[in-house]
């Protein structure tokens, strides 16, 4: 607008056709082959002075920044949270190793006392085996003692009633001796008469003579 005021008032043009206008306004206005704007800047700081004082290029930078902060603290919670994930997993896979190792010893400490029983029930019953045995060695035993003992009484028994019969015997043998005695006695005092008698009968017939 600058340009066709100045050409309707004619007065002299500026020196250069975009010397008074904006990047938009140059960017409408620009004729094929013209150079652009952009390359009228003299350095690249001026090129980001003027680029950071246009109000779209502070929305936009503002946004961008306010979006990778957004997106910059939404990817460290995630990153934080996926951290502790994973050091939680760890954790619980460390625990479930543990845990696993645990239930092996265990498994392999149950068979182990499986075996021990096994072994142990097997020692009980021989062991049970030799004393039924041994019990019924003694009850064998002591139906042998018992057996035993009864013929020892019948022995007994027998030996009384012939120690008793020989002990009659002997009394009768005795008594009869007594008897013997008697008689011998009265043998002896009846020869002894006879002796006499006959002493006096061997005088008397000596006298005779």
């Amino acid at each position: 607008m600058n340009l066709t005021s100045s050409f309707l008032m004619g007065g002299q043009p500026d020196v250069h056709r975009y010397a008074q206008a904006t990047f938009h306004e140059g960017t409408h206005r620009q004729a094929p082959g013209d150079s652009t704007p952009w390359r009228d800047v003299s350095s690249p700081l001026n090129r980001l002075r003027g680029w950071w004082l246009a109000p779209a290029a502070k929305g936009s930078m503002i946004a961008a920044w306010s979006v990778t902060i957004v997106l910059g603290a939404y990817c460290f919670f995630i990153q934080q949270d996926a951290k502790g994930t994973y050091l939680l997993n760890n954790v619980l896979l460390r625990t479930l190793h543990e845990e696993t190792l645990r239930a092996d010893a265990n498994q392999e400490r149950a068979s182990e006392l499986r075996e021990l029983m096994k072994k142990r029930n097997v020692q009980e019953e021989i062991r049970n085996e030799e004393h039924l045995k041994a019990v019924k060695g003694f009850e064998e035993y002591d139906k042998t003692m018992k057996k035993g003992i009864i013929n020892h009484e019948l022995g007994l028994s027998r030996e009384r009633a012939r120690a008793d019969a020989v002990h009659e015997r002997n009394r009768e043998l005795v008594s009869e001796l007594l008897g013997v005695r008697q008689e011998l006695t009265r043998v002896k005092k009846e020869n002894k008469t006879l002796s006499a008698e006959l002493a006096n009968l061997q005088k008397i017939s000596r006298s005779l003579v």
